[in-house]
């Protein structure tokens, strides 16, 4: 294949890898949402096996999540009610997940940056049989990930869990006692929902890309049938 054949391919290849990049994006930033940490670790039942009053937990884990997604935030406590809560161990980890939602949030920015270029150009230049296929390939490459992730999930969440760890943490930093505040809070059972969360979403924004991709197609092939017919 010569270079000249080579441009679609990488362009798509690129448009896909972005497209999917906003929508995984997207769907882990839905999950810093106040409301559904709060919800979710209610519907958990974390109050009654963190042995914590549902004030308590709505309150640090509120805090908690403030820590890694929200610009503002609350120092944690070293103790709570008389009895020890977040240690230094436990603060420096979130601050390292803080770091990475910051690195995500402005990776997510940038490439939704680019693609209101990519898409306005399109548009402008009429090259809509390319934003199509890219829009499609990255959903395809959103559902593939997904149900490799949900196969390794299933298989072992915690191999997975610890995998996935191990792309950002240094070894050793992540892990805490399991009578720790932080592993109360949230527990195994909340990363796997969420998981599984994460993982319906993107699969919704797949299934979106999909449609789009199509309506286009189809918009595109209409218009093109009426242009014919009134040129006949």
């Amino acid at each position: 294949m010569t270079g000249k054949g080579l441009l679609p391919l990488a362009e798509t290849a690129a448009a896909a890898l972005v497209w999917a990049a906003v929508v995984l994006g997207s769907a882990v930033l839905a999950l810093t949402l106040p409301v559904y940490t709060s919800a979710m670790t209610q519907a958990l039942g974390v109050p009654a096996s963190s042995g914590l009053s549902t004030g308590d937990v709505v309150k640090l884990s509120g805090q908690v999540r403030a820590l890694v997604a929200d610009t503002e935030y609350d120092p944690l406590p070293a103790t709570w009610k008389g009895a020890p809560a977040f240690d230094s161990a436990a603060v420096s980890h979130l601050m390292d997940v803080r770091s990475v939602f910051a690195g995500a949030r402005i990776a997510v920015g940038v490439c939704a940056l680019l693609l209101a270029v990519y898409v306005g150009w399109c548009l402008a230049r009429r090259r809509f049989s390319a934003l199509s296929t890219g829009m499609t390939v990255g959903a395809v490459l959103l559902v593939a990930g997904m149900v490799l992730g949900l196969i390794a999930g299933l298989t072992s969440f915690e191999a997975l869990f610890a995998a996935f760890h191990g792309l950002f943490f240094a070894a050793g930093t992540w892990t805490f006692p399991a009578d720790s505040l932080l592993i109360r809070l949230f527990p195994e059972r909340f990363w796997a929902v969420s998981g599984g969360l994460w993982a319906g979403l993107t699969v919704l924004g797949a299934v979106a890309l999909a449609v789009c991709a199509r309506l286009l197609r189809t918009n595109v092939a209409t218009g093109n049938a009426s242009r014919t017919a009134n040129n006949v």
